[in-house]
C-alpha cells in the first residue's frame, strides 16, 4: 500500500486534484505525519530537577550565561557593595539643615551638620558589614578552588541574604523610630549608601541562587570555568576598589571630609572628569594626588581592557559561534547535490506546509466556520498552484506560516566541492557582518540605557536642590560619561553623589566599549571609504583607472572594446607564427634522427617509455618537498596580524598535500581518526575548516603537519640514513664541544701571559 508521501508526490507530478481522502487523512494523521511527538509534550520545565554533576564532568554547558556570566558578575559587584557598606557605615545617616547664623533658613546639605546616630544603628551595620565580607570571601576562595562548589557558593548566599536583611532591618528601624524632622532635617548620603549596599547584597545573592538552581538541575559542572582574563578581571576589581576606598580614608582623614565626599572625590580625580567642586587644598594632599591618580588611571585602564575582552569573549564564544552554527545548519539543510534530491526536497516542503496548514486547522481554538472555510480554500488551492505558476495563491493574505515556510526554504542545487565552498564563504560572510552589527547594537543600546536612565535619576534626586531639569541632567551625564566635566553642574545631594559612584563606575566601560565597535565597523569602513577615494583622486594609485575600467567596460566609451579586439587579432597571429615555427623544428629535427639511425627508438620496448600521465604526476617526493613549502608558508600566515583567507585553489592544493600520505586503498575516511588527524571534510559541515576556532592559517598547519607524520610513519628512513644522520649529528656535537673547551683554554693562556700592570704609586707628602 504507498504511504501519503508516494500519494501526495504522484498526484502532484500527474497535476491531478489532492482529492478529499487525502485531504482527510493528512488532516487526521497527526502522530506520526504531522510530526506531534509525545515525548515532547512531556519534556516540559520541570523545576524539582536534581541532577547534580561532579567536578570531572565534560558535558556541555548549556546555560552559558549563569555558568559563566553570572559568577563574573558577582565577584566584580561584590567589592563594590562592601565599599558601599563601608561608606553606610562610618557616615552619619541624618543632617541638620539649619543655619547656624540663622536658626529660621536652611543651608545645602553638602555643608550642613550631621546628627549622631544610635548606637544600636551602628552596631547592626557593623554586623552587616562584616557578613558581606564573609560572603564576598566564600565566593573568592570557590573561585580559587579552596571550598567546594556546594558549599561556598550556599554559603556566599546565606550571607548576603543576612547581610541585605540586617541593613533593611537597620533602615526600616532608623525611619520608624529616628526619623528627620522636615523641613530642616533630612537624610544623609549615608543612608543612601546603606541602601544601595543592600540593593547590591539583594541583587548579587539573586543571580547566584539562578547559578545554583542551574547546577542542581545538571546544566553544568561544579565548578566555575574561568579563563585568563576572567581570573585577571576578578582580581583587578577587586585592587581597584581597594585603591579607591583607601585613597578615599586617607583624604578625608587629611582634608577633614566626609568619608563618601572623599570616595566621590576620588572617583571623580580617577575618572578624569574634574568637576571643581571637591579639589585638594593642602600640600600634602596635592603631592599626594600625583601617585593616587597615576595609579588609579592605570588600575581603571586594567579593569575596562579586561571588561571589554572578557565581554568580547563571551560574545564571541556563545552569541556570535551559535547565530554562525544556525546559519550553517540552515544552508546545510537547504543545499542538494542531485536534480533528484532537489525534487524530492520540494515535494517533502510541501507536504510539511500542508501539515503546518493543518496543525493550524486543527487547534481548538481555530475550529470556527471562518477556519474552517480558510483551511478548504487553502487545500483547494495547493493543485491551481503548482499547475499555474502566474495565479496569486489565496493563502497570501491570511496564513502566515505557509508563506514563511516557503519562503525559507528555498533549496539550492551544489554540484561540486567549489559551489559549496562559495556558499560557505557567503555564510562566512554574513556572520561577520552579523557579529558586527550585534555589537554595535548592544554597545550603543547599553550605553543609551546608561545615559538616558542614568538622566533620569539625576533629575529625581538634585530637582528638589538645584532645580535642574531633565534635559540639563541629559546634558549633565553626557559631559560626565565622555569625561569632559565643565563643572557647571555636579551632584549636590547625598542621593545624587552616591547614585553618580555606582552609575559612573559602571557606565564608562559602556563608552568605551561603545567607541572600539564603533572603530570596526564605522570607523573602519570610513577608512576603507577614505583610501579608495584617496586611490582615485590625491593619491592616486598605479593602475586603478585600468583595474575601473576593466571592471566597468562602459566607462571607456567604446575605447576598451576596440583595445581587446586589437590585442586578440595580436595574440591570434602570434599564436600562428608559434605554430609555424615549432612545425619547422620538429621537421629539422625528423630528419636529423633519421639520418643519424633513429631506427633505435622503434626497437626499444614500449613499455620503457613513460605515460604523458606517468610525467605530469610528481612522485612521493617532490610532494614532501611541496610539503615542506606548504607548512613553511602557511607557519608565516600565522604570525600575520590579519588572518589570511585562501582561495579554493590553494585549499585545493593543501588538500591534495594532505591527502596524499593516506594509506593506499583508504578513500573514505580515516578508521583513527584521533591517531590520523582530519582528512576528510565538508566544506558546509561541522568540521569545515571555516567552523573551527582556529584560523585558516593555524587549520592548514596542523593538518599539514599530521601529513607529514603520517608519511614518515609509512615510509620510515633506511638504517643506514639514521646511523649517518646521528654519527653526523654526533660528531657535530663533538667538534662543537672541542672548540668550546680550546677557546676557553685560549682565554685562560691570555689571561695568564698578560703583563701585570704596576700598582700605582702613593703620594705620602
Amino acid at each position: 500500500m504507498p504511504s501519503l508521501l508516494d500519494e501526495f508526490t504522484s498526484r502532484r507530478e500527474s497535476g491531478q486534484s489532492l482529492g478529499r481522502s487525502l485531504k482527510n487523512a493528512m488532516f487526521q494523521a497527526q502522530s506520526n505525519l504531522l510530526g506531534i511527538d509525545d515525548e515532547e509534550r512531556e519534556g516540559g520545565f520541570k523545576l524539582w530537577k536534581v541532577h547534580m554533576r561532579g567536578r570531572s564532568d565534560d558535558d556541555p554547558v548549556d546555560w552559558w550565561f549563569a555558568s559563566m556570566a553570572i559568577p563574573i558578575l558577582a565577584a566584580t559587584l561584590g567589592p563594590l557593595a562592601n565599599v558601599l557598606s563601608i561608606g553606610a557605615l562610618v557616615t552619619f545617616w541624618r543632617l541638620d539643615l539649619r543655619d547656624p547664623t540663622d536658626p529660621n533658613n536652611t543651608v545645602a546639605q553638602l555643608v550642613a551638620t550631621p546628627i549622631r546616630d544610635p548606637r544600636w544603628c551602628y552596631w547592626i551595620n557593623v554586623c552587616s558589614l562584616i557578613t558581606g565580607f564573609a560572603g564576598n570571601f566564600f565566593l573568592l576562595l570557590n573561585f580559587t578552588n579552596r571550598i567546594r562548589y556546594i558549599i561556598s557558593l550556599p554559603m556566599t548566599i546565606m550571607l548576603w541574604i543576612i547581610s541585605c536583611g540586617i541593613l533593611i532591618g537597620d533602615l526600616a528601624a532608623m525611619h520608624v523610630y529616628n526619623r528627620p524632622v522636615a523641613p530642616f532635617e533630612t537624610y544623609s548620603g549615608g543612608f543612601w549608601f546603606a541602601i544601595s549596599a543592600a540593593s547590591f547584597y539583594f541583587l548579587l545573592a539573586s543571580i547566584l541562587i539562578i547559578n545554583l538552581l542551574g547546577y542542581i538541575r545538571g546544566h553544568y559542572p561544579q565548578y566555575f570555568d574561568l579563563t585568563e582574563d576572567q581570573r585577571t578581571l576578578i582580581i583587578q576589581t577587586m585592587f581597584y576598589f581597594i585603591w579607591l576606598a583607601g585613597g578615599a580614608g586617607i583624604y578625608a582623614r587629611l582634608e577633614g571630609w566626609q568619608f563618601i565626599d572623599s570616595l566621590y572625590y576620588c572617583n571623580v580625580t580617577i575618572l578624569t572628569i574634574g568637576f571643581g567642586d571637591l579639589y585638594p587644598t593642602r600640600t600634602v594632599t596635592r603631592a599626594l594626588l600625583i601617585p593616587f591618580s597615576l595609579g588609579g588611571i592605570i588600575m581603571l585602564g586594567l579593569v575596562v581592557s579586561s571588561i571589554y575582552r572578557s565581554v568580547q569573549e563571551l560574545g564571541e564564544k556563545k552569541v556570535t559561534r551559535s547565530h554562525f552554527e544556525h546559519q550553517r545548519q540552515l544552508t546545510e539543510g537547504r543545499t542538494v547535490a542531485t536534480s533528484f534530491e532537489l525534487q524530492r526536497r520540494e515535494v517533502e516542503e510541501e507536504m510539511a506546509r500542508e501539515r503546518a496548514m493543518a496543525k493550524q486547522a486543527a487547534r481548538p481554538s481555530s475550529r470556527s466556520p471562518a477556519t474552517a472555510l480558510q483551511y478548504q480554500a487553502t487545500m483547494n488551492s495547493v493543485t491551481s498552484t503548482d499547475r499555474t505558476l502566474t495565479r496569486t495563491n489565496t493563502l497570501g493574505k491570511t496564513s502566515t506560516i505557509g508563506s514563511r515556510m516557503k519562503k525559507e526554504n528555498k533549496f539550492k542545487l551544489l554540484r561540486d566541492g567549489k559551489e559549496r565552498f562559495e556558499e560557505m564563504r557567503k555564510v562566512q560572510q554574513k556572520a561577520k557582518l552579523w557579529k558586527n552589527s550585534w555589537r554595535l547594537s548592544m554597545s550603543l543600546s547599553l550605553f543609551t540605557i546608561f545615559w538616558c536612565v542614568g538622566a533620569v535619576a539625576f533629575w529625581q534626586a538634585e530637582k528638589g536642590t538645584t532645580g535642574q531639569n531633565y534635559w540639563e541632567t541629559v546634558y549633565f551625564c553626557w559631559v560626565a560619561i565622555i569625561s569632559i566635566g565643565y563643572g557647571d553642574f555636579s551632584p549636590k545631594t547625598g542621593a545624587g553623589r552616591c547614585f553618580f559612584l555606582i552609575w559612573s563606575i559602571i557606565a564608562v566601560p559602556s563608552i568605551t566599549m561603545l567607541a572600539s565597535d564603533l572603530t570596526s565597523t564605522v570607523v573602519s569602513a570610513f577608512n576603507t571609504w577614505s583610501s579608495t577615494l584617496a586611490d582615485f583622486t590625491i593619491l592616486p594609485k598605479e593602475g586603478i583607472w585600468t583595474a575601473l575600467v576593466e571592471k566597468h567596460p562602459w566607462l571607456s566609451l567604446g575605447l576598451a572594446k576596440a583595445t581587446r579586439e586589437w590585442q586578440s587579432k595580436h595574440n591570434e597571429l602570434r599564436n600562428r607564427v608559434e605554430i609555424l615555427e615549432g612545425m619547422l623544428k620538429e621537421k629539422e629535427n625528423s630528419e636529423t634522427e633519421s639520418s643519424a639511425g633513429g631506427s633505435k627508438l622503434k626497437s626499444e620496448p614500449a613499455e620503457s617509455l613513460p605515460s604523458p600521465v606517468d610525467q605530469n604526476r610528481p612522485d612521493a617526493s617532490a610532494l614532501v618537498r611541496q610539503l615542506a613549502l606548504a607548512i613553511r608558508h602557511t607557519a608565516h600566515d600565522c604570525t600575520l596580524d590579519k588572518s589570511r583567507r585562501y582561495r579554493y585553489e590553494d585549499w585545493t592544493e593543501f588538500t591534495r598535500l594532505i591527502r596524499f600520505s593516506l594509506a593506499k586503498g583508504d578513500s573514505g575516511g580515516m578508521e583513527n581518526e584521533e591517531d590520523e588527524g582530519l582528512v576528510h571534510w565538508d566544506w558546509l559541515g561541522e568540521d569545515s575548516p571555516m567552523m573551527g576556532e582556529q584560523t585558516e592559517s593555524e587549520f592548514v598547519l596542523d593538518r599539514l603537519c599530521e601529513s607529514l607524520v603520517r608519511y614518515l610513519k609509512r615510509n620510515p628512513p633506511d638504517e643506514g640514513f639514521v646511523r649517518s644522520v646521528r654519527s653526523i649529528g654526533e660528531e657535530g656535537l663533538r667538534l662543537r664541544t672541542q672548540g668550546m673547551e680550546e677557546d676557553a683554554k685560549a682565554d685562560i693562556q691570555e689571561k695568564v701571559k698578560a703583563p701585570m700592570k704596576p700598582l700605582v704609586e702613593e703620594d705620602h707628602e
